[in-house]
């Protein structure tokens, strides 16, 4: 039976500015067995530090403690890249630092990927994600799309810098419920917008619900294009995603309303999260 452990609780992650004894130190993983935690640990310093070669042994290591797949992609792997945005946001990190963090997430997703697919018990709507014209990185839309998988939806992922014709062409084949946007870098998020103004002037606006994520981009972003929903996370944008298609199903894409909803969300969970610091 897979270990039962919480990665739905909101984590101060301020400890991964230093070091991993600093991480040591908190309450993190205190649900899960001595040597799972300390093995939680090891991982998210793993990806921050890019020590790829090591990746895969984590992740079989933790597999065979019936850690499940989900657990460790929402878990410590989403910590550790975490950290990883927000040194590259804050200047601390550039893009060959990035990019090693990628393998390691990569190297982990390769293992994961597989497992994370057999999980899906069935198919609730299908979801069309990439990444912007003019940006290489994937490794955020990635885990995003594989936590949709998980979730139930088929997941059809264009790559990268994908051009809005792609994305025009995606949504006619496929028919898809939601499309989501990356963005890594401030020079391509505005490929967001642009790509959502062709979808508008193709007249496909309200057969889809436009979803945006990556490392720069934030809701007041969202708000200014007039994108649908703003995933801060993997798991924000499957419960988005899943409240567009079941509670809101009813919402076309560019609704006001809809976009209301989804910020209702927001305000939700951080609700949650203040009675749980209060408690």
């Amino acid at each position: 039976m897979p270990l039962n452990i919480n990665t739905d609780k909101e984590n101060d992650i301020e400890d991964l500015q230093y070091d991993i004894d600093d991480s040591r130190a908190t309450d993190r993983w205190s649900d899960a067995p001595a040597p799972i935690k300390e093995l939680f640990h090891v991982l998210e310093w793993n990806i921050i530090d890019g020590e790829h070669a090591g990746t895969t042994k984590l992740i079989d290591q933790a597999l065979s403690h019936q850690v499940s797949p989900r657990t460790l992609i929402a878990g410590p792997m989403a910590m550790g890249i975490a950290e990883v945005g927000r040194r590259f946001k804050m200047d601390e990190y550039f893009l060959p630092e990035v990019m090693m963090s990628a393998k390691c997430m990569q190297a982990a997703l390769g293992t994961l990927k597989p497992l994370i697919v057999a999980e899906k018990s069935e198919d609730i709507g299908t979801v069309v994600i990439g990444t912007v014209q003019g940006d290489l990185h994937d490794i955020g839309k990635k885990i995003v799309g594989m936590m949709m998988e998980a979730a139930g939806f088929t997941v059809v992922d264009l790559g990268v810098s994908v051009p809005p014709e792609d994305f025009i062409a995606a949504i006619r084949k496929h028919k898809p419920k939601i499309v989501g946007f990356s963005a890594l870098l401030t020079t391509t998020m505005n490929m967001q917008w642009e790509t959502l103004k062709v979808i508008k002037a193709e007249g496909l606006r309200e057969d889809v619900r436009v979803f945006v994520g990556g490392a720069p981009i934030s809701q007041a972003w969202c708000d200014k294009i007039g994108a649908d929903a703003y995933a801060s996370d993997a798991l924000v944008a499957v419960d988005k995603a899943k409240a567009c298609i079941t509670t809101f199903a009813s919402m076309k894409g560019g609704d006001p309303q809809l976009h209301a909803k989804m910020l209702a969300i927001d305000a939700e969970r951080e609700a949650m999260k203040a009675k749980a610091a209060v408690a």
